[in-house]
């Protein structure tokens, strides 16, 4: 049973946070749970302020993947076009199979730039992109 858990939990760790919201409200709905009022919160243990270090570093990512998320439908064959000119190894029918099969990911490891401007080209074209 312990497997079953945590290839479970495996999965779930990996869902957007969109796919995570439909997920739960698939789950109130099967397993019939109403929305739950939060009453007091209980008492919080007591805080022990921790020594300053200074400001955390935040190491910006410069490689990321890029996923399709969900496509406008009327304008599904101009975003299967514009997919096919800005990657030459998609042809038409790969084109089309992939916007089909959304959310996907399309790029793995592409640099910022790229990223960024690849996710504007497709937003332009009709798709709702994420970075990854």
């Amino acid at each position: 049973m312990e497997a079953v858990v945590s290839t479970q939990s495996t999965g779930i760790c990996k869902l957007t946070l969109m796919e995570t919201g439909q997920l739960t409200a698939l789950l109130k709905d099967r397993l019939g749970i109403g929305e739950i009022a939060i009453g007091a919160a209980p008492a919080a243990a007591p805080v022990v302020e921790a020594e300053e270090e200074g400001p955390p570093i935040v190491e910006e990512k410069s490689m990321f993947n890029v996923k399709l998320v969900a496509v406008d439908s009327a304008m599904k064959i101009k975003l299967i076009k514009a997919l096919k000119g800005r990657l030459p190894d998609l042809n038409l029918v790969a084109a089309k199979k992939l916007v089909e099969s959304a959310p996907c990911q399309i790029l793995d490891n592409v640099p910022k730039a790229e990223a960024e401007e690849l996710q504007k080209m497709l937003q332009e074209n009709g798709a709702e992109i994420a970075l990854e």
